[in-house]
């Protein structure tokens, strides 16, 4: 759909948008949102690939976000303006002799919030050694250490989200020291009160929620619940008091007094401590203590868009701005004690789904692009917002310090107006004097820098979260990827920052035209030089640049193709301008078109771990790569030609459920574990020797997921990734309304991925209950979804069964497309739910690579014999050798020979040549069992069979023994199985349906008897 279709109208997602008049008559900038990235979110046919990219700089190239993601960013972006802010802001600008005031309301709740998250995250297992923090004697100003190494890092993020960066900078109060201080204060008298009451309660009355190491879940226990509140309900907000720093130690002395301890461990009980670990692991990682299931999200889970409880995961639209508090995300046992925080003064942020798949989040006024679905693993994208731009040969956006300073010298010589044409008419005829009068200089003269409190501060600030919330669109702003907490914050400690283009001056022409000119191409009455003259005789004089972005000058000079729906790729389908009535009709178009029918989650197998610390070797990243394969091959002729009429497109999502288990590390990762935890036992890095350590941790990181699979840990990973694949599908379901109702959902499991499949589906509901909104966590025992088609990949779920003893056998009750009504209930041929092999699903498809040596085959878990009447089954393939190129080639030229043969199509059988004497034997064959093998069969999958090898290169020179080291790891881009997948969960389901060169075919046998 093309831009000439939208109708521009207030319902049309592309239509400008509409801005307040401002006062000082400043003309709105039309901004543009930029991300660096090597992949193109708005281009699902790229082949473009993360792996080897350097997540610490702006990697990739600069791309512009499509017209209507950029309406959603920027509508977005301007709803973050306070007015509270911008004062303060301005009032520290103008006052520079005196330390800026701020609300310190805000600065409680923030310090109580934080207070709150590291006391959920240390309550279990609280030991002295894990805060060392102050005696009552000590002065709240004395240094004191962190709890963990997040504490420095959720403090910096907190001030830059809560206050103006110029006010942190100038006000000693907002320091992260003296904040953090603070916070381990609270935190030092909270643990306090716990042991204290712990001393005083009788050990008989324990109960076993309150036993040494464990922690009660009840709120009443709680010393959060019962913080204080800080203010007072009858206090009018403008006689606030404004704070010093001894009153906000006062206030947050007060968080924690006069509150009952909950049950913590006896400090003296002997035996039930150990120094804390340092390394236990084979990763170089830290045994951390993280939160409780009640406040910890799932493993994998993504705090973007977490599950937040009842109501919260109903389905809504992902693609509207949201723009929500801050303090949304703050605990419920901690509000419940502390007064709420004025509207006016809570930190808004805004979250925006974008891309043609929507698969990223924007976040503002952080400016960083982040996965929806997945952990975002060196998948982090820099987002800036542009309001100046090259204008000559490229159109990219200039650094934001550099545009701040050229939007504040265009607002201070206000060149739209009609006494700025005058002005540059009359330098032009008093000449070169007159032309020095005009210019401009970009940046202040090295002599007017000085040092400490001299230092100007610039205008308009660079700042995300200033520029954001304390100026009305002006300010350009580029996010940040480095997590690094900055704690310098005054302004003695700020460095000078480097100013690119420090000694040009900047010509404005109009409105809209601006130019910089080095010193040798300023105006100069000494040199004669008049720059200005030739300006508005229309030579271009030093580097042009244009306030506003021009989106047509940039599809010309980078010579895009305007594809059929680029102008309708927008993360605003579902908000309120696609529901009533004047509904443009381009975008309710676009709407539908990219609608996903199929959902395809993935699992992983063995080698996370190792993951960790090479980050190539990531699967996000493959998955990436596979799923832009399979875009690209749903758009061939020969896949569309056997889709169904309702199939539109494929979404391929990773399920990490690896991440936040962690069983090598000599602790559990997570605080439901931590019940079975001794302290006193030993890690792995306990008894590894430390011979050839890089081979033993590569070893360790990759093969160990299968012995702790077949250990005790299996129900934990196995509870794993039914709970990441639960959230993933939430977040879809909820990102895409409908989906739920009428999409289907398949799943790939690879190497050890598939064998945890096999044993999920093995346990799951013939009928899966109705998706539950109200649930605060997603369901931990089965798929809260129906599986259709089960893909397995480089599996030894063959293996697995043969030890179990198990055999694959159809579900009972369960009538999928094109079934007999009688073989679902005959006992011969089904099995009921909870049996193992068994699987709740429509089609099973097993697919192995020749030379991999994790495969095993599942059609002989079927019925052996029935296995082998069968003919080996290959994936097709159009992938030839060279003499079948070469073929191809001559089929073009040469007439009268045959067309290419179609790979879907089965080649013809040879006839059976049999004779046989008049006089032999015959032996006898069962055909019962074959009968009911082959029924069971065709209801485990529509083609009769389950495996499929793929097709290796094949000639003279291929070695077997060198292909085995790819082998396992080669099907993400495999071409053959990437469209087997598409053609298969494509189709239109049932037996009749199938594809002939899929099916199954029996082994001709060839007798040549005397």
């Amino acid at each position: 759909m093309t831009d000439d279709n939208h109708t521009y109208s207030a319902k049309c997602r592309l239509a400008p948008i509409s801005r307040v008049q401002r006062e000082d008559e400043v003309p709105p900038v039309e901004a543009q949102f930029f991300y660096s990235s090597v992949i193109p979110i708005d281009d699902p046919l790229s082949t473009s690939s993360t792996v080897g990219a350097d997540p610490k700089t702006n990697k990739g190239q600069v791309r512009p976000f499509s017209r209507g993601d950029n309406n959603a960013l920027e509508k977005a972006w301007l709803s973050l303006m306070s007015e509270p802010s911008r004062r303060a802001h301005q009032d520290a600008l103008k006052n520079l002799d005196r330390t800026p005031q701020f609300d310190t309301d805000v600065l409680a709740s923030l310090i109580q919030l934080i207070t709150t998250k590291h006391w959920e995250r240390h309550r279990k297992g609280y030991q002295p050694q894990d805060v060392t923090a102050p005696t009552s004697d000590v002065l709240p100003t004395t240094p004191v250490p962190a709890c963990c190494s997040e504490l420095v890092l959720d403090v910096s993020q907190e001030l830059e989200r809560a206050f103006c960066a110029l006010v942190r900078r100038r006000n000693p109060a907002l320091n992260v020291d003296q904040v953090m201080q603070q916070v381990v204060f609270a935190l030092d008298r909270l643990k306090k009160q716990a042991n204290d009451e712990i001393e005083a309660q009788p050990v008989s009355n324990s109960t076993p929620s309150s036993r040494p190491g464990t922690a009660s879940t009840s709120t009443t226990n709680h010393p959060i619940t019962r913080i204080p509140k800080t203010t007072t309900t009858t206090e009018p907000r403008s006689s606030k008091r404004r704070s010093t720093i001894g009153e906000m130690r006062a206030r947050t002395n007060s968080l924690s007094t006069s509150q009952p301890p909950r049950v913590q461990t006896l400090v003296g009980s002997p035996g039930l401590t150990r120094p804390p670990v340092v390394d236990d692991g084979i990763s170089g990682r830290p045994f951390v203590r993280v939160g409780s299931p009640e406040t910890q999200p799932e493993p994998g889970s993504l705090p973007l868009i977490g599950l937040g409880g009842p109501g919260q995961d109903a389905p809504r639209n992902p693609d509207h701005p949201q723009v929500v508090p801050e303090r949304e995300e703050t605990l419920t046992i901690a509000n419940q004690g502390a007064q709420a925080v004025p509207e006016e003064s809570q930190t808004k942020v805004a979250e925006v789904a974008v891309g043609i798949s929507r698969l990223h989040m924007v976040s503002l006024p952080v400016l960083q692009m982040k996965p929806i679905y997945w952990s975002p693993i060196n998948d982090v994208a820099v987002v800036s917002r542009a309001t100046w731009f090259y204008r000559l040969d490229t159109m990219l956006p200039i650094p934001p310090a550099v545009a701040n300073q050229l939007e504040a010298g265009y607002h201070y010589l206000r060149p739209w107006t009609e006494t700025w044409s005058d002005e540059l008419r009359c330098a032009i005829d008093v000449g070169p004097l007159g032309e020095e009068k005009i210019s401009h200089r970009l940046w202040p003269k090295d002599s007017e820098i000085g040092s400490g409190d001299d230092f100007p501060e610039p205008v308009i600030p660079s700042d995300p979260f200033c520029a954001a919330r304390c100026f009305r669109g002006e300010a350009a702003a580029e996010g940040n990827i480095d997590t690094t907490p900055v704690k310098k914050a005054t302004a003695e400690d700020a460095n000078i920052p480097t100013r690119p283009y420090s000694n040009y001056h900047v010509l404005y022409k109009n409105a809209t035209e601006a130019f910089l000119l080095k010193p040798s191409l300023k105006p100069s009455a000494y040199y004669g030089r008049r720059p200005t003259m030739k300006i508005m005789k229309g030579v271009t004089v030093g580097i042009p640049v244009a306030r506003g972005f021009d989106r047509a000058a940039w599809e010309r000079l980078h010579h895009k193709k305007q594809a059929p729906n680029k102008a309708g790729a927008s993360a605003a389908d579902e908000s309120h301008e696609s529901r009533g009535q004047d509904v443009c009709a381009a975008c309710k178009a676009d709407k539908e078109k990219r609608q996903v029918t199929d959902l395809v989650l993935v699992a992983h197998g063995i080698g996370q771990k190792f993951a960790e610390r090479v980050e190539s070797f990531h699967f996000t990243h493959a998955i990436n790569g596979f799923r832009r394969a399979v875009n690209m091959e749903l758009q061939s002729p020969l896949v569309k030609q056997v889709l169904r009429d309702d199939q539109n497109g494929l979404m391929i999502l990773p399920l990490n459920w690896r991440m936040g288990l962690s069983f090598e590390d000599g602790g559990p990762m997570r605080e439901e574990d931590k019940e079975e935890y001794t302290p006193e036992g030993f890690g792995l890095k306990d008894i590894e020797p430390d011979t050839i350590p890089a081979v033993r941790s590569m070893i360790s990181d990759i093969m160990f997921d299968i012995p702790f699979y077949m250990s005790h840990h299996k129900g934990k990973m196995i509870q794993a990734l039914v709970s990441e694949a639960n959230r993933v599908y939430r977040l879809w379901c909820r990102n895409n309304p409908g989906f739920a109702e009428n999409g289907r959902v398949h799943m790939i499991g690879h190497s050890l991925g598939s064998a945890m499949a096999l044993e999920i589906l093995s346990n799951q509901p013939t009928t899966v209950p109705r998706l539950d909104w109200s649930r605060k966590e997603p369901e931990a025992r089965f798929f809260e979804f129906d599986t259709k088609n089960l893909f397995l990949a480089g599996s030894p779920a063959g293996f697995f069964l043969l030890l179990e003893r198990g055999v694959l056998m159809p579900r009972h009750g369960r009538m999928k497309p094109g079934a007999d009504s009688n073989d679902i209930v005959s006992k011969d041929v089904v099995a009921e739910a909870g049996t193992f092999g068994c699987l709740a699903v429509d089609n099973i498809y097993n697919i192995l690579a020749k030379e991999d040596p994790i495969a095993y085959l599942l059609n002989g878990a079927v019925d052996p014999v029935y296995a082998a009447s069968l003919k080996k089954a290959y994936v097709p393939s159009i992938s030839g050798s060279l003499w079948k190129s070469v073929g191809a080639a001559m089929r073009g030229v040469v007439p009268g020979m045959a067309p290419a043969p179609n790979p879907l199509v089965p080649e013809p059988e040879r006839p059976s040549t049999i004779r046989l004497p008049s006089q032999l034997e015959l032996e006898v064959h069962d055909f019962t069992r074959e009968e009911i093998a082959e029924r069971k069969a065709f209801l485990l999958n529509d083609n009769g069979q389950i495996d499929w090898y793929l097709r290796s290169g094949g000639g003279p020179l291929e070695i077997q023994y060198l292909n085995m080291l790819s082998a396992h790891s080669s099907y993400w881009t495999n071409h053959d199985f990437i469209r087997m997948l598409c053609i298969e969960i494509g189709r239109k389901p049932g037996r009749a349906h199938s594809i002939p060169a899929l099916r199954a075919t029996k082994a001709a046998k060839r007798l040549l008897v005397d």
